[in-house]
């Protein structure tokens, strides 16, 4: 390992006079252990300035993400397929055929894909592997001087230089990105600050798989970085945002939290009642006293919800892993509702006041994005996964004072439900409450025919779409009455589920119950935007220029196409029999949904052509009606991400004016206080009981 000095006298030009100065200035009158010429300062107090500099600059990053998003190198960030899909210039015309899904950007290999898979290290680039070289030779805590330094010095708050190096070092970039914003978390103590440099960080980190991240940084021996790292400085920062510690009246309160909610709002949230509409909370009675997750005066939650740490549970460092590249697709609310309740006033870390305890995992994205757990895909049970559950459950403390895990609460994500990640659930966690997606059975699993969603106790949720998809699909929805097409679906035909036929018997039109088939059948009807194995873009400009939209069973009962209907203002029709929408519970599901026996779509295509020519007052009505519902389907970003700029700069207000107290979160909210009980615990007395005999 070459000496900092030895670093300087070789590559001073290419970091600059700013760095190089910082190299030869004595330590500020700290002792320096050990020979001068390999001596390195030891942990310093930043002066003022510096520390505003900082604050500075990780504001002025913001504006350098905005810009590095839209460059080329960052097409695959977008959250959303059909961000990308709508952008797209398909190349039909030089390839002389149709375009397939496979066509579409999305399966595209990225461009910087290459560089990290080949070297990770930066040694093609002399200037970035030195600087490697001698940021992994420095002790820890004088890195993020280094960083900081370099950061000026290479321009790197210049939105054009960030572009022209993420396509030479992603992992340099990432891991100065890391020092700063775990310095402006711990050393500064500003969440804000922190917030706005982890958006930038978050987003390069997302390009990634955690197992290619981890790969390519070598678990962090190559650079101070890793999956682990990173998504222990999410929660970190998420927790922070409500104030920090574990309660009392030394707690700091934030006037908004990550979602950017205020005190009335949350008391909005915690005084609604079961029978309520929406919207129509009661003005609740003024609040007396405070509740130990924030000052005095504030609301008092409905309910106290701790949150299981994976560092406390290596078991957990395993299923809950890759946030930053989780996030971006339909099963994103495992990582959405995770960060929801970190950054939630009714967090409580003191276990023995809690009403719910909250596991988190990101299973529905490592099971089917890649072989992330040996021999696990989405055809049968995962073991390796179930393995890790059973030993979280074992170990934890908290898990044994109740029957069947009944105040845990585990988000099941995918169309596989419990079954696929956890399959002993049964026997485990019975009573758990489980806020899912899926409300019956997975094609795949042949031998299971009870659903692991239990109406009783469990709570459906909405799939998880991009702020770029909702806000790109409301844009681009067209009036009603110049639609072209009646009806619309783009998919694959897929066979009923082995419990009620056999997939063989099955498998086109001539079988009413492969629903998928039947419609496919109607390509060729003019009024009909039908088809199978397209680019995405043909999918989304189905869906805003159809005045129906076909929500067949698949593999599963639900389907992300069901609440992108809404944001394309298309109104919705469920082919499925036993699936139900989420958030029944408060709102009015059939004024804006149409659900159809699956085995009757002939009768269903005439009565829709009834509607269109004698009553379309009744499409505009559901159309209006779908507007109404939309938003509670909605997972705003938290001030941790890249998309909460987009989000607080208004340009989501158009497509859901009140995104902040009308969300899949505050739904979840609400409906979770209706499943508390005083009498959670197992034993209970009044006094010293037992230490007093």
């Amino acid at each position: 390992m070459i000496s900092h000095r030895q670093f300087r006298a070789q590559h001073g030009e290419q970091l600059g006079a700013e760095l190089g100065m910082m190299l030869d200035k004595p330590c500020r009158g700290a002792k320096v252990q050990g020979p001068p010429a390999a001596g390195l300062c030891p942990r310093r107090q930043l002066p003022r300035r510096r520390r505003f500099a900082l604050r500075a600059y990780s504001v002025a990053a913001t504006a350098v993400a905005g810009s590095w998003l839209s460059s080329a190198f960052c097409v695959s960030q977008l959250p959303s397929a059909s961000a990308q899909a709508l952008q797209a210039e398909p190349d039909a015309k030089t390839s002389g055929r149709k375009l397939t899904l496979q066509d579409d950007p999305a399966f595209q290999k990225k461009k910087y894909q290459r560089n990290v898979e080949e070297d990770p290290g930066c040694n093609r680039d002399p200037k970035w592997g030195k600087f490697r070289e001698y940021l992994m030779g420095m002790p820890e805590e004088a890195r993020v001087d280094l960083a900081y330094e370099t950061t000026m010095a290479w321009g790197l708050d210049n939105a054009t230089n960030v572009d022209e190096e993420a396509k030479v070092c992603l992992l340099g970039l990432i891991s100065l990105q890391y020092l700063f914003c775990k310095f402006l978390l711990e050393e500064v103590g500003s969440p804000e600050a922190a917030a706005n440099s982890f958006r930038l960080l978050d987003t390069q980190a997302g390009a990634l798989h955690p197992d290619l991240f981890d790969k390519a940084s070598m678990q962090g021996a190559l650079w101070p970085i890793d999956t682990s790292r990173i998504d222990a400085l999410r929660r970190s920062l998420l927790r922070a945002s409500v104030g920090g510690g574990t309660g009392g009246p030394d707690r700091r309160r934030r006037a908004l939290g990550a979602y950017g909610l205020h005190d009335d709002d949350w008391r909005s949230v915690w005084s609604w009642q079961p029978g309520q509409a929406l919207g129509t909370n009661a003005a609740p009675p003024p609040v007396k006293a405070g509740f130990s997750a924030a000052s005095p005066g504030a609301p008092k939650p409905s309910f106290r919800i701790y949150v299981y740490e994976p560092e406390n549970h290596p078991g957990l460092e395993q299923l809950a892993r890759g946030a930053a590249f989780c996030k971006n697709n339909q099963w994103g609310m495992e990582i959405a509702l995770h960060d929801w309740f970190l950054s939630c006033p009714c967090r409580t870390d003191k276990p023995d006041k809690a009403d719910f305890f909250f596991v988190p995992h990101y299973t529905a994205c490592l099971i089917n994005h890649a072989d992330t757990f040996l021999g696990c895909d989405t055809k049968d049970g995962c073991e390796p996964t179930t393995a890790l559950f059973e030993k979280v459950l074992n170990e934890s403390t908290f898990y044994h004072r109740t029957n069947g895990g009944r105040d845990h609460i585990f988000v099941w994500g995918s169309g596989m439900g419990a079954d696929g990640p956890f399959s002993t659930w049964r026997k485990w966690i019975p009573n758990a409450i489980f806020l899912m997606t899926e409300t019956e059975l997975w094609n795949p699993y042949h031998n299971i025919t009870m659903p692991s969603f239990t109406p009783h106790k469990d709570i459906v949720i909405p799939g998880k779409l991009g702020l770029e998809d909702m806000k790109s699909l409301s844009k681009l929805a067209m009036p009603i009455e110049e639609r072209p097409f009646l009806g619309h679906f783009v998919g694959w035909p897929r066979p009923p589920h082995a419990s009620v036929m056999r997939p063989e018997d099955c498998m086109n039109s001539s079988c009413p119950l492969n629903v998928r088939s039947v419609l496919l059948a109607m390509k060729e009807e003019a009024d009909m935007h039908v088809d199978v194995d397209v680019p995405y873009k043909e999918s989304f400009l189905g869906l805003t220029s159809s005045q129906f939209c076909f929500v067949p069973r698949g593999k599963s009962a639900w389907s992300s196409r069901f609440f992108q209907t809404f944001y394309a203002g298309c109104v919705p029709v469920l082919l499925n029999d036993l699936y139900e929408p989420p958030f029944g519970e408060f709102t009015s599901i059939s004024k804006a949904v149409i659900k159809w026996p699956m085995a009757s779509v002939k009768e269903l295509v005439a009565y829709l052509r009834k509607i269109q020519a004698e009553y379309p007052e009744v499409i505009y009505a559901m159309q209006e009606a779908g507007e109404e519902l939309r938003c509670w389907y909605a997972w705003p970003p938290s001030f941790a991400e890249w998309s909460w700029i987009e989000l607080n700069k208004g340009n989501f207000n158009s497509t859901c004016a009140n995104w902040h107290t009308r969300n899949a979160f505050v739904a979840v909210t609400k409906l979770l206080s209706t499943k508390v009980t005083t009498s959670r615990h197992r034993f209970y007395w009044p006094g010293d009981g037992l230490h007093a005999v």
